[in-house]
């Protein structure tokens, strides 16, 4: 079914979720294939996302792709919390600024700079109507995610000289399987190769592709799970470097210390040095 600048089937929202509740202090790293919206009502709740500590301050939208691993670190006196899951399939092809997916996509945290007094209501009224929708109610639903993340991207400084390029249906099931085989097999010898030979393209044409929507390469975004892996059992073990090394997926000790500094700023020494995840 097609509305708006969405194709979605819905047999499958299961991937296109609205809930609100308590976060958890602590939890660790995961991932799943959707760009995740936050809420935070009180209080400010505390991601380790690629690398960095980020916060979602309370009173204002922040979105980020699911498809770093990321763990909650931290929670201060949050009354209330919300949680939209948008299919990345879905959100790429919104036309959504250039710069804007390209910082989500990398890994950034990007809250939003024009907050609204109605995002609350909002977020409400999602949360108790999806559950029980029916498909006309459902894609109301989603029209209006839709629309308040356009608006949320929009509010970025310059988003408004960005070029807002929407993509074909194909070509995004095709990074989004790409991302997700990335993910689900990045502790392990992987090829690029293996990644195009998965969706069925050529290496060259993936490759290009994946930079295209992603606005990284994909040698970057496997680089950046296996160091998000390695600040994880860093942070959370007292297994040594090398071991660590190799658990996440680098083949070599050399490669996995320049991989870290790269993408951390600091050492795996230094990073240690962080306080440890309960």
């Amino acid at each position: 079914m097609r509305y708006g600048s969405v194709v979605a089937d819905f047999g499958e929202t299961p991937g296109f979720r609205v809930w609100r509740g308590e976060p958890l202090a602590t939890m660790p790293f995961h991932w799943h294939d959707q760009v995740e919206i936050n809420y935070a009502v009180g209080g400010s709740l505390t991601y380790l996302l690629a690398g960095s500590l980020v916060r979602v301050p309370p009173g204002r939208l922040a979105v980020f792709w699911a498809g770093t691993p990321h763990s909650v670190v931290n929670r201060t006196q949050v009354d209330d919390f919300y949680w939209v899951y948008v299919p990345l399939a879905w959100a790429l092809r919104l036309g959504l600024p250039n710069a804007f997916t390209r910082r989500v996509m990398s890994g950034e945290l990007v809250v939003d700079a024009d907050p609204l007094g109605t995002d609350p209501p909002m977020l409400s009224r999602w949360s108790e109507e999806l559950p029980g929708a029916d498909e006309a109610r459902t894609r109301l639903i989603v029209r209006e995610v839709e629309n308040r993340l356009m608006r949320l991207a929009l509010s970025q400084p310059g988003a408004a000289e960005d070029g807002c390029v929407p993509a074909g249906a194909g070509p995004v099931r095709k990074v989004t399987e790409m991302a997700r085989f990335v993910a689900e097999n990045h502790e392990g010898p992987l090829r690029l190769s293996d990644v195009a030979r998965h969706v069925g393209l050529h290496p060259n044409y993936a490759m290009a592709l994946f930079r295209k929507h992603y606005g990284i390469t994909l040698s970057a975004y496997l680089t950046r799970l296996r160091v998000c892996q390695a600040q994880y059992l860093l942070l959370s073990t007292d297994h040594d470097a090398s071991r660590i090394a190799f658990e996440a997926g680098f083949g070599s000790i050399s490669r996995f210390y320049e991989a870290f500094k790269t993408v951390s700023g600091t050492t795996p020494g230094e990073y240690r040095l962080l306080p440890k995840l309960q």
